[in-house]
């Protein structure tokens, strides 16, 4: 799966944005919908909540604990140390299923995106 990650201007102020070929018959994707789930503030204020996200699937993957979750605004995670599953805290039929380590790199990636300095000319693809 490749994600792409880009800035724009939203609003009046550059804001984050990510897209990938990977979506659901309604044209969104669960993955993308949690990175972009900021509850409201800031993106900046968003990255300490990734690192918390990153802690918990470290902790999965070190066998410390078989399970765990983590949950945005609107969207949640629940993972093993193989899968992963992201989905809607609103509607049970919006997830999605991938392996814990593609949801630690896509969100080590994002984190690492949104401490970047914010540029309207940067695209940067990632593969996980």
């Amino acid at each position: 799966m490749k994600i792409n990650f880009s800035w724009r201007i939203q609003f009046g102020r550059i804001v984050p944005i990510c897209s990938c070929e990977n979506v659901n018959s309604n044209g969104k994707s669960v993955l993308l919908s949690l990175l972009l789930d900021d509850g409201g503030l800031h993106y900046s204020e968003t990255i300490f909540w990734i690192d918390e996200g990153i802690k918990r699937i470290n902790s999965v993957l070190a066998s410390e604990c078989s399970f765990l979750d983590w949950n945005r605004e609107r969207w949640g995670t629940e993972f093993t140390l193989h899968n992963a599953q992201v989905y809607s805290l609103l509607d049970d039929s919006y997830f999605q299923n991938i392996p814990t380590q593609q949801l630690k790199e896509a969100l080590g990636a994002w984190k690492l995106f949104l401490e970047s300095t914010p540029d309207l000319q940067k695209n940067i693809e990632i593969k996980l």
